[in-house]
């Protein structure tokens, strides 16, 4: 693969991955649970929200890792600084407050999924080599 192939690859990477692990987090936080707020929220919508939102993230590095043909972690590292500038937004957001805690834990927690959705791409045995 020529190095013009593999910048393009991994830039259309970063993209679908970044814009993919955008929309799984909307369709959960908001779709499926209704804005999920920290203050409103029983523990049960707490602790399935979390977890459905750490299962996107480990989709969105799943399939950031096969768009660049396990040859490279730069789509990886880019959208783990999305969720970053993400969780500096909400934190600084003083309008939205959510506990400090939980928002630092939560994006951290989709930080380690994306990684752990490369690592599930790297031992897929049917992923294109």
């Amino acid at each position: 693969m020529s190095s013009k192939n593999r910048i393009a690859i991994t830039g259309m990477s970063i993209v679908i991955g970044a814009f993919s692990y955008l929309l799984f987090t909307k369709i959960t936080r908001d779709i499926l649970f209704d804005g999920l707020n920290f203050c409103a929220a029983s523990t049960r919508e707490l602790y399935f929200g979390s977890a459905l939102l750490v299962t996107s993230a480990i989709i969105t590095g799943f399939m950031a890792a096969l768009l660049v043909v396990r040859d490279n972690n730069i789509p990886h590292y880019v959208i783990s600084l999305v969720i970053l500038a993400k969780m500096y937004f909400v934190i600084s957001c003083v309008t939205w407050s959510p506990p400090f805690f939980y928002e630092f834990g939560l994006h951290m927690s989709m930080i380690g999924g994306i990684w752990v959705g490369n690592l599930g791409a790297q031992k897929f045995p049917l992923a294109p080599m």
